[in-house]
């Protein structure tokens, strides 16, 4: 990298930790049945099992539960909760590009333990997916066509990948339909892996921040 390149990339990854700084929390407003909270890939094999886990991902696991059940006290309909969770088969085609994870039948394609211990927990909608982008199961759109929620909270992992896939399907759909629903990621239950050639914080804020840009409302935390 030339000193041009580095210095850009360290000005961008100082602007980028301002941008964090400058997170709010957030407080839903309006009614309750107006509100849904899909989570992606909250599972025992992206945070505590398998060669994907993560203690990153682990960390955010308690805050997306209590999440999922101050929204429900608050009045959230157990219908409007949904979760997205990799299934794969053994031949899945993505792992040529990722070590084999979350097979279906197994310990890793557990959900996390922190949601099912919540007592709606069998009230829930479950979704499995075979490739990072949610939507490429078309179960998906079928449950959002008889979802009337206006505002949507996205929460898992991993931010660049998965999750990002999801929030910017859900915000891309709401714009192309011109449907107007607020498309709500907080930082605080998102979540990226970290390794010598994936520096978790960087990629964590770079997609945060796109999706910013694309009309996302990247937020410190939802108030309960």
């Amino acid at each position: 990298m030339d000193e041009t390149l580095r210095t850009q990339a360290l000005r961008h990854a100082s602007l980028l930790a301002d941008w964090q700084r400058s997170l709010a929390p957030l407080s839903l407003e309006g009614d309750s049945h107006q509100w849904a909270l899909i989570g992606v890939d909250l599972l025992e094999g992206f945070s505590r099992v398998g060669p994907l886990s993560s203690p990153r991902v682990a960390a955010i696991l308690p805050p997306a539960a209590q999440l999922v059940g101050g929204l429900l006290e608050r009045g959230m309909p157990s219908s409007q909760v949904l979760f997205l969770e990799d299934h794969h088969p053994q031949s899945a085609e993505e792992f040529a590009a990722f070590p084999p994870h979350c097979i279906s039948a197994t310990q890793e394609a557990e959900p996390a333990a922190e949601l099912r211990a919540l007592a709606a927990w069998p009230e829930f909608t479950r979704l499995p997916k075979n490739s990072v982008a949610s939507h490429s199961n078309p179960a998906l759109d079928t449950w959002l066509e008889r979802c009337p929620a206006r505002q949507i909270v996205a929460v898992g992992d991993v931010t660049d990948l998965c999750l990002y896939a999801l929030a910017l399907h859900l915000i891309t759909r709401s714009q192309a339909r011109s449907l107007g629903q607020r498309i709500i990621v907080p930082e605080n239950a998102a979540q990226t892996w970290d390794a010598p050639d994936h520096p978790g914080d960087l990629y964590h804020l770079l997609f945060l921040h796109q999706l910013a840009r694309l009309g996302v409302q990247v937020v410190s935390r939802v108030l309960l």
